[in-house]
């Protein structure tokens, strides 16, 4: 059966018990529906046994002992805060369905989260209960400002910790779920935190059953597909496709803990896997690797979320797989979706298909392509822009999240008549067609005029030796106007390195401004494995103060 047809089939079986479907609703429906179909694979390049998988049956005898342990070794009081945080795994979901069943909000955390933030993250979201792991804690205690924890593991716990194994001794799997209301909070997830403290964002029973509801599945796949999902498991997207695939019953693997792109390109060709799925920043690291040293002919398309890939690496995916074989005869090759959406759009608000003969490219974004979101481009105030003029890209819909937890500043100024700027600044041509200028935080205002750090990106990772590139705005000397810095990541010798900083002089939009070409071995990134702008820009600051005009070569970030 289709997404689609399962979709209904769900909402049937809910019609027949009164009952509409929700998050808290959807596990007991899809087990109904699926049965022990196994669904979830999980595989980690840690262990080198046959991956864990759960069928939706399974999930749900799973879950439903976790929301027991909740409800009564833990007393979880409607609307209570619980916390997430893990090493990157399928447990993640596996609680977020136990927390809303049992009533509570989850709030899954990375992994990676900063120690010197948690706390402040939090205070602000009001976690008291845990749950989490030793390697999180590296030999020390969980922090202070949580009254209780579940731990996975048994080591280092204090007198607050309880072993999951322990605390599940004396519960059933049975489970009666909460109602759910469509404005109740079920899910704060938190942004990258690139430009500071990650910001809880909120989303209630409504806008998950509006991701379930809305034509976004038909962009991934048809039928049948055997999918790959690389991502963090905390962050919204993976939320989503949990759901989603809940729903589609497609069978899908995960890779988890930590993962090489060896380790991704490998198991992509060893379970002929026809959809991939994953960030921006995974491509750059699997086209690093070399995509001609694997096979990756069962791939019909490769989807890029959140953040809008390079022109290369599209143009090198799409030469891979085959979206239509007719005899074993490649008939068209696969396509590359680019997706630009957040965890605030909650569905992606624009969508490029690439396929081998597009040429449209030049920060290119697509159209919108869901019918949950308005998308449009206002000035400052609002109002929409003429065709082809600079401005904020705004959307606005039933999926958009509904505010930022216990932070209502950061609300101020990015809200206009229930639209929502997304921090992109773009323009729209006559056909409806959306192009990126930058990040609004990231435009560089030299002597020369505005320059955009995207844009620029694009022309420097196409020299040859450059593996990565990130375009940064520094001042100096308190001067107005600000200077450009080029960092790149490169992997050629020293004495070769001079040759790429020429070629990256002759890039059109280097040519007339003053910059300086930095490189180090890698990029210090944020929590969903983007560049961290923010740290790289007062380093690089930094160094231009001491070396002036000098050329710096692999210098180390902290």
């Amino acid at each position: 059966m289709s997404y689609h047809s399962n979709l209904a089939a769900l909402k049937k079986l809910l019609a027949n018990q009164n009952e509409r479907l929700s998050v808290s609703s959807l596990l007991d429906v899809t087990a109904e529906l699926h049965g022990d179909k196994s669904i979830f694979f999980q595989l980690s390049e840690q262990q080198l046994e046959s991956p864990a998988a759960w069928s939706a049956l399974s999930l749900k005898r799973q879950v439903n002992i976790r929301s027991n342990i909740l409800k009564n070794k833990y007393r979880i009081s409607r609307y209570q805060r619980v916390g997430i945080l893990l090493s990157n795994s399928m447990e993640y979901h596996l609680w977020f369905q136990a927390i809303v069943r049992a009533g509570g909000i989850a709030v899954p955390m990375n992994g990676g989260f900063d120690k010197t933030e948690l706390d402040e993250y939090l205070a602000q979201t009001g976690v008291k209960l845990l749950i989490t792991e030793s390697c999180i804690w590296q030999g020390e205690a969980p922090s202070q400002y949580i009254d209780n924890y579940i731990s996975l593991d048994n080591k280092n716990l204090d007198a607050r910790g309880c072993y999951l194994a322990d605390a599940a001794k004396d519960e059933t799997d049975e489970f009666s779920a909460v109602k759910l209301s469509p404005d109740d909070v079920v899910l704060i997830v938190h942004t990258s935190g690139t430009t500071g403290l990650p910001k809880p964002v909120i989303h209630t029973d409504s806008t998950l059953v509006a991701v379930l509801l809305s034509n976004s599945k038909a962009v991934f796949t048809s039928k049948d597909e055997r999918m790959m999902l690389v991502m963090p498991c905390n962050h919204w997207i993976s939320h989503c496709a949990f759901i989603v695939t809940l729903v589609s019953s497609d069978q899908t693997w995960w890779l988890v803990k930590q993962y090489s792109a060896k380790f991704i390109l490998s198991n992509i060709d060893q379970y002929n896997i026809t959809s991939f799925v994953s960030f921006a920043g995974n491509y750059a690291r699997m086209y690093n690797e070399g995509l001609d040293n694997y096979r990756l002919d069962s791939i019909k398309m490769w989807v890029s979320v959140a953040d809008v890939s390079y022109e290369v690496h599209q143009r090198a995916f799409v030469q891979k797989g085959a979206l239509l074989r007719v005899f074993g005869k490649v008939i068209v090759k696969s396509l590359f979706i680019d997706l630009l959406g957040s965890s605030e759009t909650g569905v992606p608000a624009l969508m490029r298909s690439i396929s081998s003969y597009s040429n449209r490219f030049g920060r290119y974004l697509g159209k919108p392509i869901n019918n949950s979101l308005q998308v449009n481009v206002v000035d400052e105030y609002g109002n929409e822009v003429a065709v082809n003029q600079p401005g904020r890209l705004v959307v606005s819909g039933p999926t958009v999240f509904k505010g930022y937890w216990n932070n209502s500043e950061k609300m101020l100024g990015v809200f206009h008549d229930n639209c929502w700027w997304t921090g992109d600044i773009v323009y729209k041509d006559k056909r409806g067609r959306f192009y990126h200028l930058d990040r609004g935080v990231n435009l560089i205002q030299t002597n020369s005029g505005q320059v955009s750090s995207l844009a620029l990106e694009e022309q420097i990772i196409k020299v040859s030796g450059v593996l990565n590139a990130c375009v940064l705005g520094v001042k100096l000397n308190d001067a107005d106007s600000q200077a450009v810095a080029c960092v790149i990541q490169s992997n050629v010798r020293a004495d070769a390195y001079a040759g790429i900083v020429s070629a990256i002089k002759e890039c059109e939009l280097a040519r007339d401004i003053k910059h300086f070409v930095f490189t180090l071995s890698d990029f210090p990134r944020g929590l969903t494995g983007k560049v961290l702008k923010r740290q790289l820009k007062s380093e690089v600051a930094l160094l231009l103060q001491q070396r002036g005009d000098e050329i710096v070569h692999n210098f180390s970030v902290i």
